[in-house]
C-alpha cells in the first residue's frame, strides 16, 4: 500500500501497483500448475510401474528390478509330500493343447507357467505337469548364457508320438558325467519326477516342445543307479533364448533298438 499527503493535509492511499502488481499477471499460476500436473503424472507412472513390475516378475526386465531390490521369491524345494497339486498332460495332450495357439496366445501361455513355477505356484496359477515315457537324445551341461547357468539339460523325445519333444531342466545337479546316455528311457510321473511346464515351443513339421523343471528336484537316477539330487536356480536368466536345447529334428529320431533299460 502506497500512501501519500495531500497538500491540505488530507491523507490519500493508494493500492496496487510496485513489483506485486507486475506479478499478477498469473503468469507464476501458470508455471506452478505445469509443475505440479508433471510431478502427478511421475508419481502416478511410479505407482503403476511398481505394481506391474511386482505382478509380472516373468519379463526380464522386471524380473532384473526385483534382483536388484532383492525382492524376487526364492524358488522353492518341494517334497513329494508338500509339492503343489496340478492337471498332467500326456505327450499327445500336450500337442492338442497348445498347437492350435497362435503366437500371441502362446506368448501369454508361456508368461503364465514362468510367473507361477517364479511364485512357487499358488492356488490360482497350479502347475502343469508332463508325464510319459521318453528317449534321450541330447544330454549337455547347462551354461552361463542358459536359463539356468548350473546343472543339466536333457533333450528326449516321447515314445509313443515323435511328434513331442521335452527338455528336462536339472539345476545344481553337480555331475561330471551325463547324468542319462543317449538312447536310454526317461520317465516322468506325478510320484516322483512331478516335471512342471515352464515353456513350450512349436517347432517345424507341426512338432512341440515342452521345457519341464522338475519340483522335487529329484525322482531322477543316473545310468549307475545313483539318484540324482538337485537345488532350485537362485537366478533365472530370463534373456535366454527357448527352449535351451536345439531341435534335434525327426530324422535323428533314437530307434527302438537304440533304446536302453
Amino acid at each position: 500500500m502506497r500512501r501519500e499527503y495531500l497538500s491540505d493535509g488530507k491523507e490519500r492511499r493508494g493500492y496496487g501497483g510496485g513489483s506485486f502488481a507486475k506479478s499478477g499477471d498469473g503468469s507464476s499460476l501458470f508455471w506452478w500448475t505445469i509443475l505440479i500436473t508433471l510431478m502427478m503424472g511421475v508419481a502416478t507412472f511410479c505407482w503403476f510401474f511398481s505394481i506391474m513390475v511386482f505382478q509380472h516378475p516373468e519379463k526380464p526386465l522386471n524380473y532384473k528390478v526385483l534382483a536388484k531390490l532383492h525382492k524376487l521369491p526364492v524358488i522353492r524345494k518341494f517334497s513329494v509330500y508338500t509339492v503343489p497339486d496340478g492337471s498332467a498332460k500326456s505327450p499327445r495332450e500336450l500337442l492338442s493343447a497348445y498347437y492350435a495357439y497362435t503366437p500371441e496366445q502362446l506368448r501369454v501361455a508361456n508368461d503364465i507357467l514362468k510367473r507361477a513355477y517364479i511364485r512357487n505356484y499358488d492356488k490360482q496359477d497350479p502347475p502343469v505337469y508332463l508325464t510319459g515315457k521318453f528317449l534321450a537324445m541330447e544330454v549337455r551341461p547347462l551354461e552361463k548364457s542358459d536359463v539356468m547357468q548350473a546343472g543339466w539339460v536333457v533333450r528326449a523325445r516321447a515314445v509313443d508320438l515323435e511328434d513331442v519333444d521335452v527338455e528336462i531342466l536339472m539345476p545344481g545337479l553337480e555331475s561330471s558325467e551325463a547324468p542319462f546316455e543317449v538312447g536310454e528311457s526317461i520317465t516322468l510321473d506325478k510320484r516322483s519326477t512331478f516335471g512342471a511346464l515352464v515353456h513350450v515351443e512349436k517347432l517345424n513339421d507341426e512338432r512341440v516342445c515342452g521345457t519341464v523343471v522338475p519340483l522335487v528336484y529329484a525322482g531322477f537316477k543316473s545310468t549307475g543307479g545313483e539318484a540324482l539330487t538337485m537345488v532350485p536356480p537362485v537366478f533365472l536368466n530370463l534373456e535366454a533364448g527357448w527352449p535351451v536345447s536345439s531341435d534335434p529334428g525327426v530324422s535323428d529320431n533314437v530307434v527302438s533298438a537304440d533304446l536302453k533299460p
